[in-house]
């Protein structure tokens, strides 16, 4: 509230409490109220705080339902609170769409388990996966380039405390302590995750496991949720000293999904003219790279460049094999084809191979489980996530990694929906009035804080 506000607001306040018992006593309060209000609705804090949860209750499961992370209904709680404080509104368009894709999709159950000659058709894996991209249906009230650019750097912050703990998971490591999974030793079975991978070596034999700072699900997942902090510290243009210690936690994850986000970010920013961002970062950027390429930790990073021509490397299993081991049992079934052979088929199929590791990729998933009719419909819900965004740089690296490489993980879908997804369509009279040097709309470089006006 600005002082010209507050004098007036102030004297009246005074004077409509003359002749009520303790009534001048009560104006600090009742003003003290009204600046909480605004307060209680910024959406940066909103979202800095979902984004701190997803990482620090990644691996605690929903009681009596072990496999479907607490960070699920948590999400939920804070949409409803979101949209009662006013902090989000509906966006039509999306809900359309989303409510569409839900309906066609659970009515494709009936073909499905008509005429697939071996239907598999799980309700959980259905609503998991219909639930989990459910707040792309809200966008945030206040939209505004301020906002958005104090959202970046909230979210970069965050990022030095996710660090913090893949930093320290390799560090303690290193003083010869060992690993040990604090959150398996002191929270109950019953309300862990299953089925991932929490952490395993560096390199085969190796004693030094890979970081997921102790939270996380999987290293790959530390490393992802670093990347998009990395990218927003970027833009943001903030410290040096500040997107160093990010990189290093990145980097010590030993993990290639945060790098490929960032990878492709990178290249985007270049092929759009925007480098310049990157000016002030580009060579204490390089040399924290070739030191720690120098390290037993790098050696297992850069190793891994071109692992994807391995059919049982990472890159592989994420990429190319699901497709592989899927596409011939696809098409053996016409039906499957047109309907999809069930929600929840395609995990069913990859759990009976045998191949460790292989994990099946949004679109591979999608098509195989709900056919054409309902994969073209799904495939179009996850577009939608990331168009009309603020900036092209990190709308397209984020949908570069869960289009090609990852499974719809709350973790993963929640810093798509928080970076990209509640900041678009661009608000409009800020598009049209503003726009920042050498950067798409608003949101385009980090470096260059004047504003132009069209």
């Amino acid at each position: 509230m600005s002082p010209s506000e507050v004098m007036p607001r102030a004297l009246a306040a005074v004077q409509s409490s003359r002749g009520r018992p303790g009534g001048t006593g009560q104006v600090t309060a009742t003003l003290a109220d009204e600046d909480r209000g605004p307060r209680r609705r910024d959406p940066v804090r909103w979202i800095t705080t979902l984004f701190v949860l997803t990482f620090v209750i990644q691996r605690v499961a929903t009681p009596g339902v072990s496999e479907v992370p607490i960070i699920v209904p948590v999400t939920m709680v804070w949409l409803v609170a979101a949209l009662r404080q006013q902090v989000v509104r509906i966006d039509h368009r999306r809900l359309v769409l989303w409510l569409v894709a839900a309906a066609v999709t659970a009515l494709l159950a009936i073909p499905q388990l008509l005429l697939d000659r071996a239907p598999y058709v799980s309700v959980t894996s259905w609503a998991f996966w219909m639930v989990l991209w459910l707040p792309m249906v809200v966008h945030l009230a206040d939209r505004s380039a301020a906002t958005y650019r104090r959202a970046q750097r909230a979210i970069g912050s965050a990022g030095l405390f996710l660090s913090g703990f893949s930093v320290l998971f390799i560090g303690v490591q290193l003083l010869g302590l060992g690993y040990r999974d604090f959150v398996a030793e002191y929270l109950p079975s019953s309300l862990q995750v299953q089925g991932f991978i929490i952490t395993y070596p560096i390199s085969y034999g190796s004693s030094l496991y890979k970081s997921n700072g102790w939270l996380a699900l999987e290293p790959s997942f530390m490393s992802f949720m670093l990347g998009v902090s990395l990218i927003c510290a970027l833009l943001a243009g903030m410290h040096l000293v500040k997107v160093l210690w990010i990189a290093l936690g990145l980097l010590a994850t030993t993990a290639g999904s945060g790098i490929a986000v960032v990878a492709v970010f990178v290249v985007v920013l270049v092929l759009t003219g925007r480098a310049a961002v990157l000016r002030r970062y580009a060579l204490p950027g390089a040399a924290l790279v070739l030191v720690f390429g120098l390290t037993a930790l790098g050696e297992s990073v850069f190793s891994r460049v071109n692992e994807g021509t391995s059919s049982d490397s990472s890159t592989s299993l994420r990429a190319i094999e699901p497709y592989s081991y899927l596409w011939p049992r696809w098409i053996s079934d016409p039906a499957s084809v047109v309907f999809g052979a069930g929600a929840g088929a395609s995990r069913q199929e990859v759990t009976g191979s045998a191949i460790t590791g292989l994990l099946v990729p949004n679109v591979a998933k999608v098509f195989f489980d709900y056919g054409v009719v309902g994969g073209v419909l799904l495939v179009a819900v996850m577009v939608a996530v990331y168009l009309r965004s603020p900036d092209l740089a990190v709308s397209l690296a984020l949908a570069a990694s869960m289009f090609t490489l990852q499974a719809a993980a709350p973790a993963l879908v929640l810093c798509s929906l928080l970076t990209v997804t509640l900041w678009a369509p661009v608000d409009r009279s800020v598009g049209r009035a503003w726009r920042m040097p050498r950067g798409p709309r608003w949101a385009g470089s980090g470096g260059p804080k004047r504003m132009v006006r069209r």
